[in-house]
């Protein structure tokens, strides 16, 4: 198999769709020889955050010299951009050897598109022997394929309504979701707050005789101004014993995530004797700050120039939105036009309700993916916002659409899904 076609071939399980279950990776992995068993790992789950606090793990990791495996997705740009080694991307010429030799189990399992990335990503991880991988559940947790993979500490950042269809339709019920990653005797660290969610993780904990712990329990923090304009924590943590000032990805919100990964990184410190003492406070100020640079993390209150001012990010549903909007600079430089585009399983108008309250027009889009929201539905729903909506069509129409409407000073946002933003992303990669 080429490149090429492994790709066709993976990108055609997805109309098998999503199957709930461990039973497909479960033979993947027996097939494999149970890759997962042959690496230490993080596993992240959650409803927002979880990208960006799996990339501080994994960089943190790497700066302090351990070989370092992650594990995320979806991707913006390439598949490999999913399995990572180092920072590095899974080669295109592994990618075809592991598909071929998962070919037969993933034919006769009938195994999803995910179910086959995540045995690629568990096979690649053993054969390199990474020091540890960190692993993003897909959605939900309870029956995610990654999550036959028993870790150090298991780590839930937040529950939120999303996939509502999948995993419930009130927290609680998503955090039950949530909580399936965790397991007997490994303890779990949560940046959420909400009490009902608490409740129902604590329950889980209580029966698979380990502890829960929230991020004040072990990384104690308070916000500081931070290096170079951006915003930081001043942190104490058992294991870095002093208070330090952490800058990180752009947002308040990335603050939280921060200390998240450093709250986990305390309990495995405090689990292992001793195993990843290189995790020092020097490796955890080097990895927040090259978290870009050491994972390929992108999309996240990003800034863009490409004919015109632009920020990305990849806020997928209603509370991801409403962070993103609180975290918008304010005055010069604040977008004051949206490019939008949404997959059709999100509640797109708790979306559209964030969105409108901080910009004075809406370009609503469709990216290249069956799952896209068409244009005329979403233009709809957009119009009951109360702010000007422009049918823009196709990302790429869309993007010039509203730089016309910003002009020359003026910022563009562009947000809604992971595609959306892939598809901007490859569009400013290109040569012009």
């Amino acid at each position: 198999m080429k490149s090429d076609a492994t790709l066709t071939y993976l990108y055609s399980l997805q109309w098998r769709g999503m199957k709930f279950g461990l039973r497909n990776i479960r033979a993947l992995m027996k097939y494999a020889g149970h890759p997962e068993q042959r690496f230490p790992s993080i596993h992240v789950a959650g409803t927002n955050g979880k990208g960006s606090t799996a990339s501080y793990l994994a960089s943190i990791a790497t700066e302090a010299g351990y070989k370092t495996g992650l594990y995320t997705s979806p991707h913006l740009l390439r598949f490999t951009e999913r399995i990572r080694i180092n920072g590095k991307e899974l080669s295109d010429e592994r990618l075809v050897y592991y598909v071929k030799t998962l070919r037969p189990a993933i034919e006769a399992s009938r195994a999803t598109f995910f179910e086959a990335a995540t045995a690629v990503a568990f096979l690649c991880f053993a054969d390199e022997r990474v020091e540890l991988a960190v692993i993003e559940t897909g959605m939900g947790g309870r029956f995610d394929a990654t999550n036959i993979v028993v870790p150090l500490v298991s780590v839930i950042t937040n529950v939120a309504l999303d996939h509502t269809e999948h995993l419930g339709n009130t927290l609680p019920k998503i955090a039950r979701e949530k909580g399936g990653i965790i397991k007997e005797c490994v303890p779990v660290v949560t940046g959420a707050a909400d009490p009902g969610v608490l409740d129902v993780l604590e329950q889980i904990a209580r029966r698979k005789d380990t502890r829960l712990y929230r991020t004040d329990d072990v990384a104690r923090g308070e916000p500081v101004p931070g290096v170079q304009g951006r915003r930081g924590v001043r942190l104490t943590t058992g294991f870095m014993r002093q208070e330090v000032v952490i800058p990180g990805l752009p947002g308040e919100h990335q603050v939280t995530n921060a200390r998240l990964a450093i709250a986990a990184y305390d309990l495995v410190i405090r689990t292992t004797a001793g195993r990843f003492r290189g995790i020092t406070r020097t490796a955890v100020v080097r990895g927040l700050e090259r978290v870009r640079q050491n994972t390929g993390i992108h999309g996240r209150l990003e800034r863009v120039r490409w004919k015109g001012r632009f920020i990305l990010d990849v806020a997928h549903n209603p509370d991801g939105t409403r962070t993103l909007m609180k975290s918008l600079p304010r005055g010069k430089g604040r977008p004051e036009v949206a490019v939008f585009g949404v997959m059709k399983d999100k509640d797109y108008t708790g979306m559209l309700e964030s969105l409108s309250g901080g910009v004075s027009s809406i370009v609503v889009v469709a990216p290249k993916t069956g799952r896209a929201l068409p244009v005329r539905a979403l233009f709809r729903a957009a119009e009951k916002t109360g702010v000007k909506i422009l049918r823009g069509g196709s990302v790429e129409r869309g993007l010039s659409v509203a730089r016309r409407i910003a002009g020359r000073s003026g910022t563009v946002l562009v947000t809604g899904s992971h595609y959306v933003v892939g598809e901007a992303m490859e569009l400013m990669q290109k040569k012009t």
